[in-house]
C-alpha cells in the first residue's frame, strides 16, 4: 500500500485531514500485512470499536463499509479495530497505543475546546492547524510499534447481517425491519416506539424479546427449543 496515497483517497472520502484519518491508514495498513493479504478485493469484515474519523479511512482501504453490512459497530469508545477476512478463522485485533500521538495532548484538547466554544483567538487556531499537522506528519510517518498494539485472534468472523424483511410499526406505522420489531403485549413495535411505551427507559433485561414471526431471532429460538 503506497501510504501517502492511500492517505489522498481517504482525504478525498472524509473530506478534511486530520489526525484520525491518518491514524485509520495506518490501522488499515497494519491490518491487511497482519493477515498477509495481497488481493484487495478479498472480501473481509470489520469490527470497529469506535465511530470517529479513522472509520473512514477503514472503509476506504479495507472495503468494509455499513452498507456491505461487514462493517460491525460495538460502541465502547476505543480505538480498537479487528479484521478478519470473511470465511476466515483467524483475524487481527488493532488497538492504539496510550501515551501515544495517536491521542490529543492537553494543550491540543484546551484549544479544541476554545474553538468549539468560540472564544478562541486567531492565535489559538492557528496553534491548533500546527499541532494537528504535526500530528498527522507523526501518523503517517513513526513505526508501527509507535501507535499500534497488534495481535492475532483465534476466533471465526462474526456473521455478516443479512437483509431482512419490514412490517409495519403497529403504533407509529412505519415500515421497520422484523429483526427490530418488539412484540410489546402482543403488538409489533419498533424500538423507538417501544422506548415511548416504557416513558423512555426500558426496564433492566427488557430490551429483547417478543422477536417478530419472520425474524430469524424468533426462527432460531424456535429451532433451540425443538432440540429440546
Amino acid at each position: 500500500m503506497d501510504r501517502t496515497q492511500a492517505y489522498n483517497d481517504v482525504i478525498r472520502f472524509h473530506g478534511h485531514e486530520c489526525p484520525g484519518a491518518a491514524f485509520g491508514v495506518r490501522v488499515a495498513e497494519a491490518g491487511l500485512a497482519a493477515l498477509d493479504l495481497k488481493d484487495p478485493g478479498t472480501p473481509l469484515v470489520l469490527v470497529s470499536e469506535t465511530d470517529a474519523c479513522a472509520v473512514d479511512a477503514l472503509q476506504v482501504l479495507t472495503g468494509c463499509t455499513y452498507g456491505k453490512r461487514n462493517l460491525i459497530h460495538q460502541d465502547a469508545g476505543r480505538n480498537v479495530f479487528t479484521l478478519w477476512e470473511r470465511d476466515g478463522s483467524q483475524g487481527v485485533r488493532i488497538r492504539a497505543k496510550a501515551d501515544s500521538v495517536v491521542f490529543r495532548t492537553e494543550e491540543i484538547w484546551a484549544l479544541a475546546g476554545r474553538i468549539d466554544d468560540g472564544t478562541a483567538t486567531l492565535e489559538d487556531e492557528a496553534a491548533f492547524a500546527r499541532l494537528q499537522g504535526e500530528r498527522i506528519a507523526k501518523l503517517l510517518s513513526v513505526a508501527d510499534e509507535e501507535i499500534l498494539a497488534v495481535e492475532k485472534v483465534e476466533a471465526p468472523a462474526p456473521g455478516v447481517k443479512h437483509l431482512a424483511r419490514t412490517d409495519l410499526c403497529v403504533d407509529c406505522g412505519e415500515p421497520t425491519s422484523v429483526e427490530t420489531l418488539h412484540d410489546h403485549r402482543g403488538r409489533m413495535v419498533c424500538p423507538a416506539c417501544h422506548l415511548a411505551a416504557h416513558g423512555g427507559v426500558l426496564p433492566e433485561g427488557h430490551g429483547d424479546h417478543g422477536h417478530h414471526p419472520q425474524s430469524h431471532q424468533h426462527r432460531h429460538g424456535h429451532q433451540h427449543e425443538h432440540k429440546h
